[in-house]
């Protein structure tokens, strides 16, 4: 057998010695991996706010291209509902009856063309006057509808969905 001793293996003379070397050494080494530990649990929870920070951008995002559509869309609307009611107004001036029923079918095909893309009047005769849909022009005396109901449409209004395109213009009722 090897009749060595331990501390002719190391080359070193002191054992106590060697063993505080190494004590001091694997402090410094536990010190040195818990510093990696935190700076690894720092970097997840940067990844995790990063991860967040641009699904919150990306939704943001498509919220702001959803609205943007919309609005571009309804102004659209808008310009053809204008020429609906120019159509309208026309049909009530013209006196030849051929010409007449020619604008009221271009008038039908524009309306059919804007109800094809989820435009809707208001309805609002008999109803409620609703000042959030609805555009008061001023009174009429009438026994006909209830005070404070719309008594005569003077230029339709429109909806989109939930969105107001344009309030109806209305007369509404009071009491002679």
């Amino acid at each position: 057998m090897d009749n060595k001793r331990p501390e002719e293996y190391s080359g070193h003379n002191n054992n106590r010695e060697q063993t505080a070397e190494e004590k001091n050494n694997l402090n410094k080494l536990e010190e040195e991996l818990e510093q990696l530990r935190r700076a690894l649990e720092d970097e997840k929870k940067r990844h995790l706010r990063t991860h967040a920070d641009f699904d919150n951008y990306r939704k943001r995002m498509e919220r702001e291209i959803e609205t943007k559509k919309i609005s571009a869309k309804k102004e659209v609307l808008l310009d053809l509902i204008s020429f609906l009611e120019y159509f309208e107004q026309a049909r009530k001036q013209v006196q030849d009856p051929d010409a007449a029923r020619g604008i009221e079918i271009m008038a039908r095909q524009l309306s059919e063309l804007l109800y094809k893309h989820g435009v809707r009047p208001i309805k609002c005769l008999g109803e409620t006057f609703n000042p959030e849909e609805h555009e008061g022009i001023g009174y009429v005396a009438t026994e006909q509808c209830p005070e404070g109901c719309v008594a005569e449409e003077i230029c339709s209004g429109y909806r989109l969905g939930d969105i107001l395109l344009k309030p109806a213009q209305v007369m509404v009722a009071r009491k002679p």
